[in-house]
């Protein structure tokens, strides 16, 4: 039954990992700069806590219940196979494809990230010091990406945490 689960939480990190992939290609296709839109990571973000539950689901399904490691080993594999392929899909568009994307989406995250910055009422100084920081990294490099993917990774596992615990349930007797 452990195989079966396994296999079945892969399956569902397959199919997260090509709605992320598509996702990403379609948005990059019809407009990248919609990456900075915050609904498009809500989007993302609801997509895959769906997901994670689905397997969760399935998995208590097949064994007839599901321990709460059973339930959390689920859910994390299904995360983490989905969003390591959407993951690759970024690197792909925003790396290897269409570098200059990357930048001009760099570019416009400075832009907001100075307005929220100005709009907490920091000084010049300590807009400009944040400024030049933040100037020095992109956050479309393969480090960026893989930092964002270990980060995501935690912070799902916490939600997964609470799912597993919500979702758990003794096998019961056949």
């Amino acid at each position: 039954m452990e195989t079966n689960m396994k296999n079945l939480s892969i399956e569902i990190g397959y199919k997260l990992g090509g709605i992320l992939a598509l996702s990403t290609i379609l948005v990059y296709a019809i407009d990248f700069k919609l990456f900075l839109n915050p609904m498009f990571g809500g989007f993302f973000f609801i997509i895959v806590v769906c997901a994670g539950i689905y397997s969760t689901i399935q998995s208590r399904k097949i064994n007839n219940g599901a321990s709460f490691k059973q339930a959390f080993t689920s859910y994390f594999i299904a995360i983490a196979v989905g969003y390591l392929l959407g993951n690759l899909t970024t690197v792909l568009v925003f790396v290897i494809i269409d570098p200059e994307a990357a930048k001009v989406l760099d570019e416009e995250m400075l832009i907001m990230t100075k307005e929220m910055l100005e709009g907490f009422g920091l000084s010049s100084d300590m807009i400009a010091l944040s400024m030049d920081e933040a100037s020095k990294k992109s956050n479309f490099s393969l480090s960026s990406i893989a930092m964002q993917y270990v980060g995501n990774l935690v912070f799902f596992s916490l939600i997964g945490l609470l799912t597993s615990l919500i979702f758990k349930r003794d096998k019961t007797e056949a």
